[in-house]
């Protein structure tokens, strides 16, 4: 009977788990902590150690090479949610993570075999002198970074599926919710970047989507064309960030801090054509009105006083060193 007992105890845990299989998305990007500040130039000179960590982390999305912890393969299959992304050469990008008392450091490295070689032709105005929605803007692949600042949002069972939850109590954005919309390239004979900022599709904020030009955001932000795609580089000011989200008061990330997290990538292969293909990090095309689909991002590190403390990171092994 005994025996019996602890056979049944076991087997409702592994049902349970199995069913239950509770995490935002399943992945868990890292921002390491930044002791000298990157200079924004739009070129790929961050530290080795910063992306080793990026690595570890599977922080890139590439189409064949995707993670195991991804959830949602039915809905976005090899992570493409929109259109169709050949390989990696198609698209995919490398992105990394650095922070420091005041800024949130991003870079991300793309490959695209079609870049358009003809965006900074006069194709709409400058989004700085007719402000709001950034429809006008040529299109190219660019980048989108969704954050749950509060890591607030409802934990979902794995395998539901992305758009459903959308319908879901508490998945719509919330106040501590954004993403930002980063454009390399702004049009008009310009290399100036452009940057939007948005309280997220359906908000219960906006009651729909409102993208609103982010100066600050743009003028800390570079972006350069490479051989084989380009790079985007840049730094969001965290009271800016939380600000925005309608949410002043929120401490400053710190060493074990979690944000929810996720990120998009868009192809573009013909200037002022719609986008050809999207791929995600972490759950899908969704993820600019659902934070119940967003991942998780750690903040690792402290500022060193001397070497003695400096932080130590060893490679896999970041959980274990966060207070």
């Amino acid at each position: 009977m005994f025996k019996q007992v602890i056979f049944s105890a076991v087997a409702l845990t592994m049902l349970f788990s199995a069913t239950f299989a509770f995490a935002n998305s399943g992945g868990e990007a890292v921002a390491i902590f930044a002791n000298v500040p990157p200079v924004i130039d739009g070129k790929d000179d961050w530290p080795k150690d910063v992306w080793a960590q990026a690595q570890e982390h599977d922080m890139h999305m590439k189409p064949e090479d995707v993670p195991k912890w991804f959830m949602f393969p039915e809905t976005s299959p090899n992570r493409v949610s929109r259109g169709v992304i050949d390989d990696n050469e198609d698209l995919s990008v490398e992105f990394a993570f650095m922070f420091d008392e005041e800024w949130f450091y991003y870079i991300g490295v793309f490959v695209d075999d079609n870049l358009p070689v003809d965006l900074n032709t006069n194709e709409g105005d400058e989004p700085i002198n007719r402000g709001a929605d950034g429809s006008k803007l040529p299109r190219t692949s660019e980048w989108w970074l969704n954050f749950d600042f509060e890591n607030d949002a409802p934990k979902k069972p794995k395998g539901n599926d992305d758009i459903e939850l959308s319908a879901v109590p508490g998945c719509l954005y919330q106040p501590g919710d954004h993403f930002w919309w980063l454009k390399p390239w702004s049009g008009s004979g310009t290399t100036r970047p452009a940057c939007f900022e948005s309280n997220g599709q359906n908000a219960v904020l906006d009651g729909g989507t409102v993208y609103r030009f982010d100066l600050e955001c743009a003028s800390n932000m570079a972006a350069t064309k490479t051989a084989d795609g380009m790079i985007i580089e840049g730094k969001l000011k965290f009271k800016t960030m939380f600000e925005m989200a309608h949410k002043p008061n929120l401490p400053i990330p710190r060493n074990g801090t979690i944000w929810g997290f996720d990120s998009t990538v868009t192809d573009v292969e013909r200037k002022g054509e719609d986008r050809e293909g999207v791929i995600s990090w972490a759950s899908s095309f969704e993820n600019d009105n659902n934070v119940c689909i967003l991942s998780d991002l750690l903040f690792v590190g402290r500022r060193a006083v001397n070497a003695e403390d400096k932080l130590s990171i060893t490679w896999g092994k970041i959980k274990a060193r966060v207070n």
